[in-house]
């Protein structure tokens, strides 16, 4: 596997990261044994952004001891409603869910904190203006997201 210099963090992502999308409404065993594959092909970055507690729990599990391998990105604002996928700029609820990403995945950070959906320079200035980058960087690793209220 290829792997790529990620700025100046000091985090070296494969080139073919792990999009975990796939793996909602997806029993544990599938979770796990993607996540191993994947592994043990040299990935090491992953994308979750689906907000629903089964996929993340399963996620967690899947990722219990080998945590500090990976590169974990989690969406800031991606939020269910009634069982369904939704986007929010509201902080507070954004932040709940940012907050179980951290306890679903059995971890105390994100390497990667990503907006999530913002398409227009118009709602990149809204996002940038507001206190919804209430986020701070972990002690264990400068470069990671914690909750604002970690």
């Amino acid at each position: 596997m290829e792997y790529r210099d990620l700025g100046n963090t000091g985090m070296r992502a494969s080139v073919i990261g792990l999009g975990a999308e796939h793996l909602d409404n997806k029993p544990f065993e599938t979770a796990r044994d993607t996540i191993q594959t994947a592994a043990e092909g040299g990935v090491n970055i992953m994308d979750v952004f689906m907000p629903g507690r089964e996929v993340r729990e399963n996620i967690g599990r899947a990722l219990a001891g080998s945590r500090k391998d990976w590169i974990i990105q989690g969406h800031i604002g991606s939020v269910d409603t009634h069982q369904q996928y939704d986007i929010s700029r509201d902080l507070a609820l954004s932040q709940r869910y940012f907050e179980d990403l951290l306890r679903y995945l059995n971890t105390d950070y994100i390497d990667i904190g990503m907006i999530h959906c913002i398409d227009t320079p118009r709602q990149t200035d809204a996002v940038l203006s507001d206190a919804f980058l209430g986020t701070r960087s972990s002690p264990k690793r400068p470069n990671a997201f914690l909750s604002s209220g970690a």
